[in-house]
């Protein structure tokens, strides 16, 4: 996909290593150019990273992402009436519908 890049910390790496590789794929973006960052965990190394970098950058950061959020980021992304804010809400939004309890859904299933 166009303009995407994912980043990831090694076990052998450490965070400096990281920020060093997002920084330096933002200065090829431009500082004003405006991206949105995807991380998985709430104050993990890849959030925090994001984090120290949100001052210099303009970056619309949204963390606690999966596989179901980032489909739908991309299929939103390839209609160009879709802004970063609407398909930052839109995702926001839609996060809560992609947690579901497996054995109360099987459950209701076999109770109708």
């Amino acid at each position: 996909m166009e303009r995407v890049q994912a980043f990831g910390l090694e076990p052998t790496e450490d965070v400096s290593t990281l920020r060093a590789e997002v920084q330096a794929r933002l200065n090829e973006i431009g500082p004003d150019e405006g991206v949105i960052c995807f991380t998985d965990l709430f104050s993990g190394s890849p959030f925090n990273t994001v984090v120290s970098l949100m001052a210099d950058y303009d970056i619309r950061h949204i963390t606690g992402m999966n596989l179901p959020m980032m489909l739908e980021a991309f299929m939103m992304r390839s209609n160009p009436s879709n802004d970063r804010e609407a398909i930052c809400e839109k995702l926001i939004k839609e996060a809560p519908s992609t947690f579901i309890d497996v054995n109360k859904h099987l459950a209701k299933e076999t109770d109708d």
